[in-house]
């Protein structure tokens, strides 16, 4: 086959296939055609976008009006046939307020949830995030609700961290973030569960460090490691970190109204630290016959608090280990602590 005749027929080829499928031989009608096809579906939307708005309007009123059950059908009806308008974002939240006002507080925070999975644009973000705040405070508190049909004050402390955490992972820059991390550690005190509570107030103090809740963030940290310390014959690591915070919420925040209290603390846990050194440097002098392991352990009570009854015991232990004076023995010991009185 010639060159004319392949190309005659490959265009004959074309042709055919253009007319089956209905579409124009004149290149000028493609493009026209395809703007008609567009318009359509613009027009389309917009009506749509008006239906949804035009029943928008009619649960606002409802809403207003307390009828909050019809409010709700008509809001429930927007997000399903009308899921991809901004009307429907807006029903999501107004059908979570109907939730919330029927204290349905983890079915109304979920609801929530579903704008800012589905409709990050919405443009009322930060009034969401609070909606969900007051959610999961509301939880935390045992704030009257609904339970199998029936007003309760039920506090559900898991869900409420679960929901905290939520916040802060969605919103991390909003101020409810802070505020969130600070009610987790309230919720998990309650729960005796000093690891979570610490690490929501550690995250405080590093994530938002311009926070107003900086200070209380510093002082319940504090608080927190020192309702670990045990008696001085334990090991004493919660104590350390209870006093590092307490030291460094005085210095970051020496007008606070809390810096009698934290001062009182402060030398409560440097006096279980002291007696702890002591009873430690008592140990290598009476019975290990370690004077230079002793005296480490005797400076220490006095150096971490040197107004404390152990630190007056260890520098007369000192004085004697300068002066020569062996321990007494075992039976010595037993025989003052029998007479002591």
């Amino acid at each position: 086959m010639s060159r004319s005749l392949f190309l005659i027929f490959t265009l004959w080829l074309a042709t055919a296939a253009s007319l089956q499928a209905g579409f124009s031989l004149n290149p000028l009608k493609w493009f026209t055609a395809e703007e008609e096809a567009l318009k359509s579906y613009d027009a389309s939307s917009d009506d749509r976008e008006a239906e949804a708005t035009e029943l928008l309007e009619l649960g606002k009123g409802e809403f207003e009006n307390k009828n909050l059950s019809k409010a709700s059908k008509i809001f429930k009806r927007i997000a399903k046939n009308y899921p991809s308008t901004k009307a429907a974002s807006e029903a999501l939240y107004l059908s979570g307020r109907v939730m919330m006002n029927q204290g349905q507080w983890t079915n109304a925070f979920e609801l929530l949830q579903q704008i800012i999975d589905k409709h990050p644009n919405y443009p009322n973000f930060d009034q969401v995030i609070g909606a969900q705040f007051e959610c999961a405070t509301a939880l935390m508190k045992g704030s009257p609700g609904k339970r199998f049909g029936i007003i309760s004050t039920f506090k559900k402390y898991n869900k409420s961290i679960t929901f905290f955490e939520t916040i802060v992972q969605k919103a991390p820059y909003s101020d409810y973030a802070p505020l969130s991390l600070m009610n987790v550690a309230i919720v998990a005190q309650k729960m005796k569960n000093s690891e979570v509570a610490i690490d929501a107030l550690d995250r405080i103090i590093n994530d938002y460090p311009q926070s107003n809740l900086k200070a209380d963030a510093y002082y319940n940290l504090a608080k927190t490691y020192a309702s670990l310390t045990q008696s001085h014959q334990y090991d004493q690591g919660s104590t350390r970190q209870g006093i590092s915070y307490y030291e460094d919420f005085l210095a970051l925040f020496p007008d606070s109204e809390y810096v009698s209290e934290v001062e009182a603390n402060l030398d409560e846990l440097e006096n279980t630290l002291a007696k702890s050194r002591f009873e430690i440097g008592n140990f290598f002098y009476f019975h290990r016959n370690n004077n230079t392991a002793a005296i480490v352990f005797y400076n220490e009570a006095i150096t971490i608090a040197p107004e404390s009854i152990s630190a007056a015991e260890a520098k007369e232990r000192l004085a004697d280990i300068e002066a020569g004076v062996p321990p007494p023995k075992k039976s010595s010991i037993l025989r003052s602590l029998l007479f002591a009185n």
